[in-house]
C-alpha cells in the first residue's frame, strides 16, 4: 500500500494545481464573453478589474536574490560543516573522501552568479 502512496499524492496535487488553473481559464473566458455581448449590444465596456488585468507575474529579481542568497549560505553551510568534521575524524566519518568540504565554494560560485545577476537586472531598469 505504501508503494502506491506517493504516486497518488503526487496526482492529488497535481490535479488540485490543474482545477485551479482550469478554474481560472473558465473566468477569463465569462469575463471575454461578457465584454463581447456588451460590444455587440452597443454598451459601454465595464472596466476591468485590477486583478483581471494585471495577472500575477513572478517578480524575477526578487527570486534572483532570494535563489542567491540561499545558494551562498548553503555553500558556506556546506564548507564549514565538512572542514569541521575533516579536522575532527572518528571512526563514523573515515570514508569521507579529503577535500569534500570545497563542494561548498561550488555552491557560493552558484550564489554569487545569481546576484550578479540580479545586479545586472537592476542596472538594466535603473
Amino acid at each position: 500500500m505504501e508503494a502506491f502512496a506517493l504516486p497518488l499524492g503526487l496526482a492529488v496535487v497535481l490535479a488540485f494545481v490543474g482545477f485551479g488553473q482550469w478554474l481560472r481559464q473558465q473566468r477569463r473566458m465569462m469575463i471575454h464573453r461578457e465584454r463581447l455581448v456588451a460590444l455587440e449590444k452597443g454598451v459601454e465596456l465595464p472596466p476591468l478589474l485590477d486583478q483581471d488585468a494585471h495577472r500575477n507575474t513572478w517578480n524575477v529579481q526578487r527570486i534572483l536574490l532570494l535563489a542567491g542568497l540561499v545558494w551562498i549560505s548553503a555553500g558556506i553551510a556546506f564548507y564549514l560543516v565538512f572542514s569541521t568534521i575533516m579536522a575532527n575524524p572518528t571512526e563514523a566519518t573515515r570514508d569521507i573522501p579529503p577535500g569534500l568540504q570545497f563542494v561548498g565554494v561550488g555552491l557560493i560560485g552558484i550564489g554569487v552568479s545569481h546576484l550578479i545577476a540580479f545586479a545586472a537586472g537592476l542596472r538594466k531598469d535603473a
